[in-house]
């Protein structure tokens, strides 16, 4: 009877959205390493992390999203303290120091820590907030969300730091913050500005240059920006063909199956192809806004929409950085950059979703 009810209240259409981004994803990976030795099989651990992410979505499904709201705060802790344990026992890759060893298995903490900051973060406005997000509600709100953002940052690894931010901002939102707050608040960074500027690091501040001057570092970061722009050029309509993009096969374009892969599908699937990729994305956001606005209570609406946000600004942001528009700060695609724990965490938000939609027309 459980499992007869389970189906019935199962979200087919998310579900199969998420599924189908993934898949495709792991084509993309498929051809962006094929040529690439020791990574050629790369598509096949992927296809592991989606069962195992597939599975974890199953279970947050199964189990009524105001039982994990219930936990969420201590949940939120535990993401926190894995993020602590990160800087003094995490593995250092690619500069940043974001990885912690489970056995043989090496996993981001940051990553889970989008979920779960969600989670706590939606429950916290369902709790104490009625009428109009208060200062104290505020600072607690900020709190929730800037603590892992800050223990993110100190790895460094801004990029994914930078993807609480449409959290926050939606949390604010949705939470009834006056405009006129939000105004003054965007006056304030735009007045610290500049000494933000002094503290970034010399790589940090060339990435920003470049998206003005992509000629100012053309072997470096300009080369990145430039190598992407090319692949996406070079696709035009319907693209080169599967498995047969030149950038991507020579090498040429950098990180292809991790921040770069909306690139090769630009070049290999063409114009058609990416944007049937980025209509299935935004389909997957529409969902999220459909869970949002039949949610039988506020809680399952603010959930469904932090988890669009967060899935929303992600791929903004990578979106960006893929067209120049945006600094090349390490940010991957969801559902369709290569990664394990990323993976594994946005199916767990496509749960979470599928689970408030399942769960309308529960008394």
């Amino acid at each position: 009877m459980l499992h007869r009810r389970l189906l019935d209240r199962l979200d087919v259409p998310t579900i199969a959205a998420a599924l189908a981004l993934s898949s495709i994803g792991m084509l993309a990976i498929a051809s962006a390493t094929a040529a690439q030795p020791g990574r050629s099989g790369l598509w096949t651990t992927q296809l592991v992390w989606l069962t195992l992410a597939s599975a974890a979505a199953f279970v947050v499904v199964a189990v009524d999203y105001h039982i994990w709201a219930e936990f969420s705060l201590s949940l939120w802790s535990l993401s926190v303290a894995l993020l602590v344990a990160v800087l003094f026992f995490g593995k250092e890759v690619g500069g940043n120091r974001s990885w912690l060893d489970l056995g043989p298995i090496g996993f981001q903490p940051s990553e889970l820590a989008k979920w779960t900051t969600c989670l706590a973060t939606a429950n916290f406005l369902s709790k104490r907030v009625r009428d109009r997000i208060r200062f104290v509600q505020g600072i607690q709100l900020a709190a929730l969300v800037g603590l892992p953002m800050a223990l993110i940052a100190k790895q460094p690894d801004m990029g994914t730091a930078l993807t609480f931010g449409p959290v926050f901002l939606a949390a604010l939102l949705i939470g009834g913050l006056r405009w006129r707050w939000v105004i003054g608040a965007a006056l304030v960074v735009a007045f610290l500005a500049p000494v933000g500027w002094n503290h970034l690091k010399p790589y940090q501040r060339e990435r920003i240059l470049t998206v003005v001057h992509p000629d100012r570092d053309p072997s470096g970061v300009g080369y990145q920006v430039r190598q992407s722009k090319i692949a996406v050029g070079s696709g035009r309509l319907v693209g080169k063909g599967l498995f047969k993009g030149t950038q991507n096969r020579l090498n040429f374009l950098p990180a292809q199956h991790t921040d770069f892969v909306l690139a090769v599908i630009a070049e290999e699937l063409g114009f058609i192809g990416a944007a049937g990729v980025l209509a299935l994305l935004y389909y997957l956001f529409y969902r999220g806004f459909l869970a949002a606005r039949s949610a039988q209570d506020r809680l399952g609406t603010f959930l469904s929409l932090l988890v669009v946000s967060w899935f929303a600004g992600q791929a903004a942001i990578n979106i960006g950085m893929v067209l120049g528009l945006l600094p090349t700060i390490g940010v991957p695609l969801p559902f369709l950059s290569y990664g394990g724990t990323a993976l594994i965490a946005v199916m767990c938000g496509v749960g979470l979703i599928a689970n408030v939609r399942g769960r309308r027309f529960v008394n």
